[in-house]
């Protein structure tokens, strides 16, 4: 039947095949509209039905199994291919720079998602996962860039509690290995360690933001509120997603929530797992609507191992920031933050909204994950494919424009940057002072004085 283009409806002695060419439509279908592909589903259903025949209700589901199958039979075979290219070049010791010193990039062994076996990470590249994920970001050979001058590689992470699941809906059996999702396994054994750590002692560090500011800062946000409750759990047991992806906004990981609040453990899991497949020199710079919070549980807590936390810094994202207090921003606001350059974190922004359309049929269906990870896949293809136009885009609106404008306002100033540098470094030094922060902590009581006495004056003269 497969060989006449027509695909069966049933395993053994199928009463009817349903055309390649209908399948792919509605593949591609699928990936556009969820609700239309159920739509034509139900028509195509009914359709058939009142001639007798009878449709298999996940046709669709197993044709999808075959593609993901075939993609990876050619990525299998493309890996063996480079493997071969790199046995038959001579051998030469690689080393990266990093620091101001040499040090030979390290042989990690990363999990390969389809197998059970370890692939040796290639020295002084990142691993092919994410090569084929993001190019541009992933494809280079050369790291070892100070996180002061931003890094080698920008990633934003944030959840959404919207993509939630109904707890009557059930489970399907497994049939699909998600290809962007942590297993559950990995993300518990990640809380176990923050839990651990958490009944210890807090480290001795030097705080770049005085602890009051940070304090401030997880007051007024509920992510960094990981005991809020943000969904039923007795209506749902699946809550939310936690995403990470690149600058360019292209998905990389996911993490499922099944706890009520946006816990650490989810965003450490997802960080910690990418550090797993980059080089041993790549520094990284993680933004976060919290990022501060996050940054100070890393460092009064043995969470992550050291030769990750010394390569990694955080930074938060550029909408959110203006809501955290000044000394926070003063060090985690990407638009103060040297080497950041137009790197915002919005993209998870950007994600959740090409991920509407999924939220009301994931909350009644049994193959939830399937729907996210297969739609995140159709997205980063569909990003890789329009990477050169992004980049062009960027660096005509943003770094062209941004950059005249930005000397332009230099130029009527008439004040060298010399000057202007040197001024903000003591402004930053003396607004990240324990004392600035007394004193701002000191007029913020005084001006709630102030007008809880006026209230009560103008109320008693009401009266």
């Amino acid at each position: 039947l497969l060989y006449h283009g027509l695909f069966p409806t049933a395993p053994s002695q199928p009463r009817m095949a349903v055309s390649v060419e209908l399948l792919s439509f509605y593949r591609t279908l699928f990936e556009r509209s969820c609700d239309a592909v159920n739509a034509l589903a139900s028509a195509l259903n009914s359709h058939y039905t009142r001639r007798g025949f009878r449709m298999t209700r996940h046709a669709i589901q197993w044709y999808d199994m075959l593609q993901v199958e075939v993609e990876h039979c050619v990525q299998s075979i493309l890996e063996q291919c480079r493997q071969r290219v790199c046995e038959a070049r001579p051998p030469t010791q690689l080393k990266t720079q990093s620091d101001g010193h040499l040090q030979t990039s390290q042989q990690n062994s990363i999990p390969d998602s389809h197998s059970c076996t370890a692939k040796p990470l290639p020295p002084n590249s990142c691993a092919t996962l994410l090569v084929q994920r993001c190019p541009a970001c992933f494809g280079g050979n050369s790291f070892g860039k100070p996180l002061s001058d931003g890094g080698d590689i920008h990633v934003a992470t944030d959840g959404n509690f919207h993509h939630r699941h109904r707890r009557s809906a059930g489970d399907c059996p497994s049939f699909y290995d998600p290809v962007y999702f942590l297993p559950k396994a990995q993300v518990d054994a990640v809380g176990h360690r923050i839990e651990k750590a958490r009944k210890r002692q807090p480290k001795k560090h030097n705080a770049l933001v005085p602890d009051e500011a940070i304090d401030q800062c997880e007051t007024s946000y509920e992510a960094a509120d990981g005991k809020k409750q943000k969904a039923a759990m007795d209506s749902f047991d699946d809550t939310g997603v936690m995403a990470l992806i690149c600058r360019h906004d292209i998905p990389l990981f996911f993490a499922n929530i099944d706890s009520p609040g946006e816990q650490q453990k989810y965003s450490i899991a997802l960080i910690e797992h990418l550090f797993s497949l980059v080089p041993s020199g790549a520094n990284v710079v993680v933004l976060y609507d919290v990022g501060c919070v996050l940054a100070r549980s890393l460092t009064q807590y043995h969470i992550l191992d050291d030769q990750v936390t010394s390569r990694l810094r955080f930074a938060t994202m550029a909408m959110h920031a203006y809501g955290h207090e000044w000394a926070c921003q003063l060090v985690y606001n990407p638009r103060l933050a040297v080497g950041l350059g137009l790197s915002d974190g919005e993209g998870t922004e950007r994600l959740w909204s090409r991920f509407i359309k999924l939220i009301g049929i994931e909350r009644a269906s049994s193959r939830r994950i399937w729907l996210i990870d297969r739609h995140a896949a159709a997205i980063g293809h569909e990003m890789r494919k329009d990477l050169g136009s992004w980049l062009r885009r960027r660096m005509k609106k943003g770094v062209t424009e941004q950059s005249d404008a930005a000397q332009k306002v230099l130029d009527e100033c008439q004040i060298s940057i010399s000057e202007l540098q040197s001024q903000w470094k003591k402004q930053r030094s003396a607004q990240l002072s324990v004392r600035a922060r007394e004193y701002v902590v000191f007029g913020s009581t005084l001006g709630l004085i102030i007008f809880s006495r006026r209230s009560c004056q103008a109320q008693e003269r009401a009266g």
